[in-house]
């Protein structure tokens, strides 16, 4: 069984420090008293803060079966995909960030080679789970085959591994479960903002601080800029070559820039 029984994790557990130890076993390498920034790291991608809430949250999920639908999902889309099995690990949401609210209805999630987080609210319908969980799948799929080294990893890099994703959840669902950010802008506009934001910095790395803010459209830049540039690019890719995720999913991320011709 992939899907851990995280819920148990917090029966046991009176902080986070406790939760913890649950937890940075996953990470390779990492010793015991690297736990808060390990957790700060989850936190900033969408994690629980308040232990409380949390237990709160994950009892809800244990009684309305959704461990149990991640398990489902997990098996489809690795036949879907012919992808690894990895550790899925479900925690909370926090339910008060507002971004995670509005653009990303209320889930988030985070993806590794070797492992994924679930971050869920208490209360998710079953079609907005397997959403997140074939954006988030998706990831771990093309993480296996990319050679780079994590601080290799460049925008152009991300934004086609963000576009990818989404497009999966697009070709599986449609428009209805798809993140608010892919209805932002017109095809014109995405096509300006591309040009003059995003194609002169194709080759940034992550240490670089412009780099989230052009990702995420932070600061004077527009919201959601490059996962929105990533998926239309995506999209017209796919669609013009008529090939779906599944084929993009060890196309270098240079090829689907012909889609920008």
């Amino acid at each position: 069984m992939s899907v851990k029984k995280t819920y148990s994790w917090f029966e046991s557990s009176t902080s986070l420090d406790d939760l913890s130890r649950h937890i940075v076993p996953f990470f390779s390498g990492a010793a015991k008293e690297d736990w808060k920034a390990i957790l700060g790291h989850l936190q900033n991608h969408g994690m629980f803060r308040s232990l409380k809430d949390g237990k709160n949250t994950i009892n809800l999920l244990k009684e309305k079966g959704i461990f149990r639908h991640i398990q489902k999902e997990e098996q489809c889309l690795m036949k879907k995909w012919e992808g690894p099995d990895v550790p899925i690990i479900v925690l909370p949401v926090d339910e008060h960030n507002r971004k995670i609210r509005l653009e990303f209805r209320s889930k988030s999630g985070l993806a590794f080679r070797d492992k994924m987080f679930l971050f869920l609210p208490s209360d998710p319908p079953n079609s907005s789970v397997s959403a997140l969980m074939t954006h988030e799948y998706h990831h771990v799929c093309r993480l296996e085959h990319m050679t780079k080294q994590e601080k290799d990893v460049t925008l152009l890099d991300t934004i086609i591994m963000e576009g990818l994703a989404e497009y999966a959840v697009y070709e599986r669902f449609g428009s209805s479960q798809t993140a608010e950010w892919t209805s932002y802008y017109t095809q014109d506009q995405l096509q300006q903002l591309y040009k003059k934001k995003i194609a002169p910095h194709l080759h940034l790395k992550r240490e670089s601080a412009l780099y989230p803010q052009l990702l995420f459209g932070k600061g004077y830049y527009p919201s959601m800029l490059g996962y929105a540039v990533g998926f239309n690019i995506v999209k017209k890719y796919l669609t013009e070559k008529k090939v779906n995720t599944k084929y993009g999913i060890s196309i270098e991320p240079e090829t689907f820039l012909e889609a920008t011709l």
